[in-house]
């Protein structure tokens, strides 16, 4: 038996720009992770600008909290290592959960000893005071800013950030 396999770009002019394959192996130096103001570490593996969606690998290596917030579309989540949860919820994402989070829900990462999620969200997040005031909003655009700015300040040149951009 023949096994024949069919490239199905376009052809032509829009099979040219279409955009490549990505592959990135999850570093163990936490040097290439950006630091956040949390505490926690983010890795950034794919902003696709058009769509507004972002995806990520969030470290706690120890304890932690990302304040309440609200996402304004659906997140993605697939818990790597350790645990985590919301106070605001009755279950614990523990390594092999995935957790899928609906817009509007509002809640406060919590991280009691460490660990290691994987994450795509769609749109942004509202972080909220202890009234449920907005204070800051995050999305695909401010996030890429964010990790950009803390490669070139760490060495990693002006173009290390493109590799992520779809």
């Amino acid at each position: 038996m023949t096994t024949v396999i069919k490239d199905f770009r376009p052809q032509g002019f829009g099979g040219q720009y279409l955009p490549k394959d990505m592959v990135f192996k999850v570093p163990e130096d936490l040097n290439m992770w950006v630091k956040r103001p949390a505490g926690h570490y983010y890795l950034p593996l794919m902003f696709n600008i058009s769509a507004g969606i972002t995806v990520n690998i969030l470290r706690y290596p120890t304890p932690g909290v990302i304040g309440r917030h609200v996402h304004d579309g659906p997140v993605f989540s697939y818990t790597i290592e350790g645990a985590w949860y919301y106070p605001e919820h009755d279950w614990v994402a523990d390594a092999g959960t995935f957790i899928w989070e609906p817009p509007g829900e509002m809640h406060t990462l919590t991280v009691k000893e460490s660990m290691m999620a994987f994450y795509v969200m769609h749109g942004g997040l509202t972080s909220l005071d202890e009234n449920d005031n907005p204070i800051s909003v995050s999305n695909c655009l401010t996030l890429l800013g964010d990790c950009d700015e803390y490669y070139q300040a760490n060495g990693f040149g002006a173009d290390y950030i493109k590799q992520f951009i779809r």
